[in-house]
Order: C-alpha cells, then structure tokens, then sequence
C-alpha cells in the first residue's frame, strides 16, 4: 500500500472512530464527534475517487479529457497540443462517481440503491456544513448512514475499477482506530 492509498483509508478510519465515539456521548456532546465524522468522511470518499484517477493517469485506459476531468484539472491548448494542467477545475464529487461507474461498467451503478440515496443525502448534508447558510441539525444515525453509504460506495468502485472488494469493506463501521 503506498503512503497516498494509506492516507485514504487513514481518513475513513478517522471518521469511522469519530462516529464510534459520538455514540458513546450524551446527545448534547455528540456534535462535534458528528460534524468531524461527517466531514472527514466525505474527504475520504473524495481521496478514494482521485486515488483511482490518479492510478490511471499514465495508462490509455482513460482519455486526458476523462483524467483531467476525475483529477480536477483544466485542459489547456500550449505549444500545438492539449495538456492536462495544474488548474483546478472542480467538478461535482458525485458526477466523478457516476463517470467512474459508466467509464468502467455501464449500466452498474444503480440509482435506486438505497446506499446511493444515503450518499446524496451525506454530501448534501456535509456541504451545508461547509457553506452554511442556516443552522445544520446532525443526528447519530444521518452520519451512521452516510458513513455506511460511503463504505458501499467505495467497494462498489473497487469492484467495477479493480474487480476485487474494497479490502476494508468487512469492518463496516468498525474503527481499527482508539483515540478518545
């Protein structure tokens, strides 16, 4: 495992034993437990989604235009040729994650999976956090769920990308991890 796919899974297991943590706190000091759970969470899904980019970035597996655009860079025309610059060029996390499925496996990802719900659900959730324009209600079980929709929806794209399961994917919401 080199240091960047160890980063992605040191997310996931940061959010993990947050929530494993709120769980133990009265409902009045949940939330911070909560809010970092949710957040770092949602950073994981986005690391595994450029970890795969990244994994194909030298390859003719995908088109600079499909890598430029999972790796959020801007596409530029120098010297006679297109070239995939340092510009970012955000896109949304779950049009990434569709592209991904399509890309690898059309017609795999299905929409009506209650996981897939849950995740639109978290990353609505976590961006009203992020660019808060009222108060944000956290409850132990929308991060619980959104946590899990997570953990599915990165072994769904081990299994359409590398054809295995997410190696993590057994420890559901279990956390290797033990700080308090």
């Amino acid at each position: 495992m080199d240091k960047y796919d160890k980063y992605c899974n040191d997310l996931l297991e940061e959010a993990k034993r947050f929530l494993e943590i709120a769980k133990t706190k009265s409902e009045n000091y949940q939330k911070p437990y909560l809010h970092a759970s949710i957040l770092i969470s949602i950073s994981s899904l986005e690391s595994f989604v450029y970890g795969i980019s990244d994994d194909f970035k030298d390859s003719r597996a995908l088109t600079m235009h499909e890598i430029a655009f999972l790796s959020e860079k801007e596409i530029l025309f120098e010297n006679g040729k297109f070239q995939i610059s340092n510009k970012l060029k955000m896109n949304r996390l779950i049009e990434r994650i569709e592209f991904i499925f399509q890309r690898f496996k059309q017609d795999s990802l299905n929409k009506n999976n209650q996981w897939w719900s849950q995740l639109n659900e978290g990353i609505r959730i976590r961006n009203s956090i992020v660019h808060p324009k009222e108060c944000v209600s956290l409850t132990y079980d929308n991060v619980s769920n959104t946590l899990k929709a997570i953990i599915q929806c990165i072994n769904e794209l081990f299994l359409v990308v590398y054809k295995r399961k997410f190696p993590k994917f057994k420890l559901g919401l279990n956390s290797k991890l033990n700080f308090e």
